[in-house]
């Protein structure tokens, strides 16, 4: 029983480059779908990919305090939490310099 309705591309097709059209960065083409339900794909990722993918790893999932963060949502809902300008002016600097490549 065919889920999807029968107007809508198939899932090859919607990966298939359009024909005439290059194919994207390595100037190959995709091999034609075949017929039978087994299909086994190959999958290219972009340069762009492979570097966030090295990023990623580079730069590990920091963990936060959930609690922290509870408490300063409630701080914020209730007004009483206060904002100390001059230290998110300095960290803010520290960032950009950072950034900029330089040590502060």
């Amino acid at each position: 029983m065919k889920i999807t309705r029968t107007t809508e591309p198939t899932r090859t097709e919607r990966t298939q480059p359009n024909t005439g059209s290059a194919a994207r960065s390595t100037g190959a083409t995709a091999p034609p779908a075949a017929s039978s339900g087994g299909e086994s794909g190959r999958v290219q990722l972009s340069d762009l990919s492979n570097r966030l993918s090295q990023l990623e790893a580079q730069f590990p999932q920091s963990s936060f305090d959930a609690a922290k963060v509870s408490e300063v949502r409630a701080a914020i809902a209730e007004g009483r939490y206060q904002v100390n300008a001059g230290v998110v002016a300095d960290k803010l600097l520290a960032s950009a310099a950072q950034l900029a490549g330089r040590k502060v």
